[in-house]
């Protein structure tokens, strides 16, 4: 608990002020006087029947009922007077049944007067005889209720016990008078007794035997304080009609236990109390049987995770149906529920809805404790009956199917799901380029110019588009005036560094180059004899090296006589790879064993002959002998074998022969070169050594020729001398020396100029003024520009370079539009190669996936049902005992005890002792905060509390049914009605200063600690109008409302206003009455279907409305339709109807003059009053009203409540009017993104079709021909982007707009960039074009 907490005892203490009200606002506990319609004294009904008035009281004590007044008599006007009182008190206890479920109205008798031991004073009835008012034909009846007892004032008791330290009995508390004797004066002095025995001091002095009332005195404080004693109480025989509420006694024991167990804080109490389930909620674990939208799902899945949340449910939003699916959720999965409301309507909704779906006998509904004792026993005893029942359903074949068909359902739901989030996510993810690749759709396209950026793209993140489309729009603006390609300084130095004087520099370097260059090339010009330009002197320059090597590759006048004589042959011919092949083939002749060299290259083929005889001869014996001594062929043979020192024998024989091969094949190479013209000079001996050097120098030869070649295609005027060596080198030394020179001078100019720029002062006349000129012009820009070019990046440079190149221009947008076009076309295959599934809305799968997703939608959702009911009964017939004759243990005592006759237990003690088996029978109980508090016991029972319309709620009122939870859920909404109490002012300290204490609701209690969701969608209202007046000024547009399609097609106004010449006198308008009751009588005579409410801004307006409407049905013959209510502004929260009327009331009064009073609208919140009372409608809203909206002054006003009402009468006027604009939608703010609406209203525009995106809330485009609406557009834009699951756009909003009879069409940022003619024609076959 944190320093700023207050301590949780004081707060608990302070809410158990509140409801025991130990203060003299308490009307439970002091009645200074009667109070209005809400009480009558009985006394004044003394002889109205012929009888005194202690009549009442005797019939009362004998449980009989009594007649008690004439309706009518025309001799009494005392009797009109209470026929009148009777009356709105009748209506009053049935208006309260309605509203809370429980009878209030009781006579209370006797009074107990005086004050308690600090001075507090006292007037209250002693004990409560519950009754109901009835009448036959000709008069009032008096009836005790059958179904309660009579009981003891339990406010007192806890009142007295508090100032007198004294400890109540409980049989005292539980006293119902059942066991006394019914004679009146027995039973007085059996009360006496119990007093007695229970020592509570109040005197019962004589006066109470007497068989008499006295009338009910009023006083004031200063006249009571004097008439009465400090610490004495006495019993008076004063009795009253009236509203007197038990129930919230029944919440101070809960409190007392809290206290007892020292709570810690407010947030412990209210914060779950079981770990939390699983934080994702799979398909299958969820068992609703009613449709969900996506904010309803949202909500459901947060209590699932084991959240105890807050639900903000606006009007018609579905917090009955979230709900209700909340039940059928939780008695699915075995869990106890506890549905929570001090309004009996919002209960018997629940109720209703659940009892659809044959779930009824699983609940249990409380309205009243006591009264509905008997239905709850009935149904516990019917559903033990069942049992058998339930096990023969359980046990049936089909159950195992359903559990595997319901399963199947749900994980197809999930798969398609996910797929579906899967496109949404990838649809709207930034993480790769900085930007969604919807947006890439939308500002791309594959007909436009676009260049390959498949190798750069990821460089250009979208992040950084900006700053670089800033730095290409410089770019483009100096390039297209200095890049062009007529500017002199188009190639040039970079300007980056350049200072303002620079400038003369570079003027007098363009003027410097020609006079330089003419002063170093003419000396050399004579000595060479050439004309060279400085083209050529460039490309001599960058040759340079070539003449150096050139020169060192001649150095000998072998080598200058070989280069000149093959410098005239083509390049083909003198080939140094065929020389070199050449050279490596003779050096191979000449690998061991070398070759024969004595022999004459005249004599070779003779000498291979006599070689190929005799190695023939010698293979035998007889043959060699045969050579040895005739053979011609010796002498040559033995010659050439003692030249090449080898023996006279077969290996020697051998070698020559392979000496002889080598010898051949050189011979044959040798020829080749000598066929060779250019080659001069071959070495005339056989030594290896010799031909290398001769074949080096001649390699070098070709490659000198090859070098000077290439310097004369280079430079066409280039001769040479070829005299001799040493002409021919001075000739290139000079030109050697003068390129170099140039070379140092050029390096000067390059300071200032490029290359191009030197030539063209070279070589073009008219350059040096241009480029003058221009830089006396451009100068500064030329600065500017390269600054900006170098602090571009290489691969920034690149890109623009690219750019250009193919958009041929430098207007920016051109260039622009080039670049991202192709760098978003670029990302887009990335980003699908990464995400196929974005393809879907082009393939058509989509489609496929949308229809399946609802069809197992609505299949498990009938599923459903059956699927609860089984589990149901699972735990029900789960583990039955029985005994040893087979009849089941299981729930015997419980079906005894709801069974028997007699000495019938509280529904608190049974559900105390049979927690466990009642709860099997019943898991889900409906009951108002008082009846959870008297019959559950204050521990934890219930695995889930749902409170409904906890705006309503008074906080300390919900605590105690919170307490009984392991998780709550909070439904409510703070722009609806506060808490209020019709018949006692709230107890109330002036050190109520700590937030927990200053916040009303159970529900604004709950907002300071529990998570918080919100309702969205609006389904009560028929049409726009009537919902949009409140969605803009109390939920600042967040409703989502899908009309009708019919609603468009009415001339009707769904908002009528109707101005009446009313007066208002005693808080009435007698005018407006009789108008609202002859509009309500058109509707029940001709629109009996149609459910009708009226809504007045006073109790007194709404008694006149219900006189009127009751004498007019009357005269008809009519009872009152069970679809028709009159309430005032304070009690239509809950209550929809098709048809609502407003009877404003406020008019001139009889001098004319208009008052600002406007009662609790006027209050601090009486806004919420209105917006409740504006919300009620479905079909149509009429306002009855006195005086125009601009006769309303409120100059005087203090709080907005009024404000907003004058402004509520302004649009009600405008709308009947039928200005279309009143009820519009408001424009929704312009995204900073590109969006799929803007294009697809230039693709499809057409001259007989509007396009409009403010027609209906949520919906991204309306198609409308005049005023007839023809279809709806929806795209991916921002109401697909806020979807809170794939359901609510691709299945629950289809299904609604069927439902609706609107013609729709998806269209996908896709299908836009993919095909947007397709796209066109499908729109315009959409309206029928």
């Amino acid at each position: 608990m944190t320093e700023t907490t207050p301590p949780t005892k004081n707060i608990l203490r302070q809410y158990l002020n509140r409801l025991t009200n130990l203060s003299a606002s308490n009307r439970m506990l002091y009645m200074s006087r009667l109070i209005g319609s809400q009480s009558m004294d009985l006394h004044s009904l003394s002889q109205l029947m012929g009888e005194k008035s202690f009549a009442i009281i005797e019939a009362l004590i004998a449980e009989k009922k009594k007649a008690i007044c004439p309706l009518v008599d025309a001799r009494m006007a005392s009797a009109n007077e209470a026929s009148q009182k009777l009356k709105q008190l009748q209506r009053l206890d049935h208006f309260l049944f309605d509203e809370h479920g429980s009878h209030d109205l009781h006579v209370g008798w006797p009074f107990v007067r005086g004050k308690f031991s600090d001075g507090t004073t006292v007037r209250c009835p002693l004990l409560l005889f519950p009754v109901e008012i009835c009448r036959n034909e000709h008069e009032w009846i008096l009836q005790p209720r059958s179904d309660l007892k009579i009981s003891l004032n339990k406010s007192f008791l806890l009142a007295y016990a508090h100032y007198h330290q004294w400890v109540i009995p409980e049989e005292l508390m539980d006293e119902d008078f059942e066991e006394i004797d019914r004679d009146s004066t027995v039973f007085r002095t059996s009360i006496y007794q119990m007093m007695q025995k229970a020592r509570l001091e109040v005197h019962f002095n004589a006066d109470n035997f007497q068989d008499e009332l006295v009338s009910f005195q009023s006083f004031t404080r200063p006249e009571f304080d004097q008439q009465h004693e400090t610490g004495r109480l006495k019993l008076f025989p004063e009795a009253c009609l009236g509203i007197f509420p038990r129930a919230g006694s029944y919440l101070v024991p809960d409190y007392l236990y809290l206290l007892e167990h020292h709570m810690t804080s407010v947030e412990a109490l209210l914060e779950p109390r079981h770990p939390k389930e699983q934080s994702i909620v799979k398909e299958e674990n969820m068992h609703t049987v009613f449709p969900m939208d996506a904010w309803q799902e949202h909500a459901l899945k947060q209590v699932k995770t084991g959240q105890s949340i807050v639900v903000q449910g606006p009007p018609g939003t579905g917090k009955s149906q979230l709900i209700s699916n909340l039940v059928t959720d939780a008695m699915a999965n075995g869990k106890r529920v506890l549905v929570v409301c001090q309004k009996r309507a919002a209960l018997d909704v629940v109720y209703d809805r659940l009892k659809t779906q044959r779930l009824h006998p699983y609940l249990g509904l409380v309205h009243d404790f006591v009264e509905d004792r008997k239905k709850i026993f009935e149904q516990i005893a019917h559903q033990i009956s069942r049992i058998d029942e339930y096990k023969l359903l359980n046990h049936q074949l089909d159950t195992v199917l359903l559990d595997r068909t319901f399963y199947k359902a749900s994980r197809n739901i999930t798969a398609i799901e996910e797929d579906l989030q899967e496109f949404k996510n990838a649809l709207y993810d930034e993480k790769e380029c900085g930007v969604s690749i919807k947006q890439l759709y939308l500002t791309s396209s594959i007909e436009r110019p676009f260049i390959n950026l498949k190798q750069e793209y990821t460089q250009w993140p979208a992040t950084i588009h900006e700053g670089f489309l800033h730095s290409l729009k410089r770019y483009c603006h100096y390039a297209s005036s200095l890049d062009t390609a007529d500017h002199p300084w188009k190639l040039r130095k970079s300007f980056a560094s350049y200072v303002p004087s620079d400038k003369k520099k570079l003027t007098d370097a363009l003027k410097e180059v020609p006079l330089q260059f003419v002063r170093i090339y003419e000396p050399v010009r004579q000595l060479i004899g050439i004309n060279l330009s400085w083209e050529d002197c460039e490309r001599l320059s960058e040759r340079k090296e070539i003449i150096q090597e050139m020169l060192n590759l001649i150095d000998s006048p072998e080598r200058f006589t070989y280069f000149r004589q093959m410098l005239n042959e083509s390049s083909e011919d003198t080939s140094a790879l065929w020389l070199s092949n050449i050279e490596r083939v003779i050096t191979e002749c000449y690998q061991a064993p070398g070759p024969e060299v004595s022999v004459a290259s005249a004599h070779l083929g003779q000498f291979q002959e006599a070689l190929t005889r005799s190695m023939k001869a010698r293979r035998s014996i007889w043959g060699m002998i045969r050579w040895e001594l005739f053979s011609k062929d010796k002498i040559l043979i033995t010659r050439a074998l003692v030249s090449n020192a080898l023996q006279n024998d077969k290996q020697g024989f051998l070698i020559l022969e392979q000496k002889l091969d080598n010898r051949l094949n050189l011979e044959h190479n040798l020829s080749k070169l000598k066929e060779k013209k250019w080659l001069v000079d071959l070495p005339s001996s056989y030594e290896l050594l010799d031909f290398q050097h001769w074949s080096q120098d001649q390699l070098r030869a070709i490659e000198a020729k090859n070098l000077f070649q290439s310097l004369r295609e280079l430079v066409h005027t280039l001769g040479t001398p070829l005299q001799n060596l040493e002409s021919w080198r001075n000739y290139f030394l000079t030109m050697y020396e003068f390129i170099t020179r140039i070379q140092e001078i050029k390096t000067e100019w390059l300071r200032f100029l490029t290359a191009s720029q030197i030539s063209k002062c070279l070589s073009t006349s008219d350059y040096i003024v241009h480029a003058t000129h221009q830089l006396s012009n451009d100068f500064d820009a030329l600065i500017e520009f390269d600054k900006m070019q170098e602090a571009l990046s290489v691969n920034e440079q690149k890109l623009i370079f690219r750019l250009h190149e193919f958009a041929d221009t430098w207007d920016y947008d051109t260039v622009e539009g080039l670049f991202k076009n192709s760098i978003a076309l670029a990302w887009i295959d990335h980003i699908e190669t990464k995400h196929p599934v974005l393809s879907i809305v082009s393939s058509g799968k989509l489609n496929l996936m949308e229809q399946e997703l609802r069809s197992h939608l609505h299949q498990k959702q009938k599923l459903s049902s059956e699927i609860v009911h089984l589990r149901i009964r699972e735990r029900i017939i789960e583990n039955l005992e029985y005994n040893r004759s087979n009849n089941r243990v299981t729930f015997r005592d419980l079906d005894h005890q709801v069974t028997k006759k007699r000495k019938i237990w509280p529904l608190r003690k049974v559900l105390s002792e049979f927690e466990d088996d009642v709860f099997r029978l019943l898991p889900c109980w409906l009951a108002s905060p008082e009846s959870v508090s008297a019959i559950f016991p204050m521990r934890q029972m219930f695995d889930l509390v749902i409170f409904d319309e906890a705006s309503q709620c008074f906080a300390e009122h919900g605590i105690p049914a919170a307490c009984r939870g392991r998780q709550i859920m909070v439904a409510g909404d703070r722009q609806q009605l506060k808490p209020g109490d019709l018949y006692q002012v709230r107890f109330q300290e002036e050190t109520d200063d700590t937030p927990d204490l200053e916040v009303e609701s159970l529900l604004d209690l709950c907002s300071r600690y529990l998570p918080q969701t919100s309702l969205r969608w609006h389904y009560r209202s028929e049409s726009i109008p009537l919902i949009h007046f409140s969605n803009k000024h109390f939920y600042q547009g967040q409703l989502t409302l899908l009309p009708h399609r019919k609603t468009f097609l009415t001339s009707s106004p769904p908002i009528q206003f109707v101005k009446v010449d009313g007066t208002w006198s005693n808080q009435q308008n007698d005018v407006e009455a009789k108008m609202i009751t002859r509009l309500v009588m058109d509707s029940v005579n001709g629109q009996p279907e149609k459910s009708v409410g009226v809504v007045t801004f006073n109790a007194a307006q709404q008694t006149l409305i219900i006189d009127y409407l009751e004498a007019a049905l009357a005269a008809e013959q009519m009872s009152w339709p069970e679809n028709l209510f009159v309430k005032n502004i304070e009690n239509v929260q809950g209550d929809e109807r098709d048809i609502i009327l407003f009877s404003i009331g406020y008019a001139p009064d009889e001098d004319g003059k208009v008052r600002a009073q406007f009662g609790s609208l006027n209050r601090v919140g009486g806004e919420n009053r209105l917006n409740v009372a504006i919300t009620r409608a479905r079909h149509k809203i009429i306002v009855v009203s006195s005086l125009w909206p601009q006769e309303w002054a409120l100059d005087n006003v203090r709080n907005h409540g009024p404000r907003l009402l004058k402004l509520f009468l302004q649009y009600a006027q405008q709308v009947s009017d039928g200005n279309p604009e009143a009820g519009a939608y408001p424009p929704e703010i312009a995204a900073g993104n590109a969006s799929l609406k803007n294009a697809l209203i230039a693709l499809a525009s057409h001259e007989r079709i509007e396009y409009n995106t403010q027609t209906l809330p949520h919906v991204d485009i309306t198609m409308t021909y005049g005023q007839t609406p023809l279809a709806i557009l929806l795209t991916d834009d921002n109401e697909y982007s806020d979807s809170i699951s794939p359901k609510e756009r691709h299945a629950t909003l289809p299904a609604l707009l069927e439902a609706k009879e609107w013609k729709y069409h998806a269209c996908y940022s896709r299908n836009y960039w993919s095909n947007p003619e397709k796209l066109r024609m499908e729109i315009f076959k959409l309206g029928n074009l």
